[in-house]
């Protein structure tokens, strides 16, 4: 008797390949995804024991007291200004040239004298959402749906 596909991957076809390879990895990626809540149980698990054991029981929340402290707070309540002033600087230096980025709005007329097309049409396409627009060889418009 001749043993199974699955136990000889060489008789399998590419498509059966496929199959089983896809398989494999929808299986590992679900595996992960089940285990993902008991790997942060464990992590925050740990993140509480380092904290109860470093700032609680050996009192390492009264080295937060000191001067250095302060300064280290000084030090970064600085940097959170500086960022903040430079953001504000960049919206007001910057912020001018998005302003004068404005649309040519061009007049019913031009447009229709532009592509060739009747007026009343101009004001039927502007009035749409959604449109596919064909052109010729010479970017005149040929259709608009």
């Amino acid at each position: 008797m001749e043993s199974l596909i699955i136990d000889r991957p060489s008789k399998q076809s590419l498509q059966q390949k496929y199959v089983d390879n896809s398989l494999k990895v929808m299986l590992v990626l679900g595996w992960f995804y089940l285990f993902i809540p008991a790997i942060t149980l464990v992590v925050w698990y740990i993140a509480y024991t380092f904290f109860n054991q470093h700032l609680l029981m050996l009192e390492g929340y009264k080295e937060y007291k000191t001067m250095t402290s302060v300064w280290y707070l000084l030090v970064i309540a600085a940097m959170l200004v500086l960022v903040l002033a430079w953001s504000q600087s960049m919206k007001l230096f910057h912020g001018k040239h998005d302003h004068n980025v404005t649309d040519t709005h061009l007049s019913v007329q031009e447009s229709s004298d532009y592509y060739r097309v009747k007026e009343d049409d101009i004001l039927e396409y502007r009035q749409m959402k959604h449109m596919t627009v064909s052109f010729d060889e010479e970017g005149y418009i040929v259709a608009v749906e």
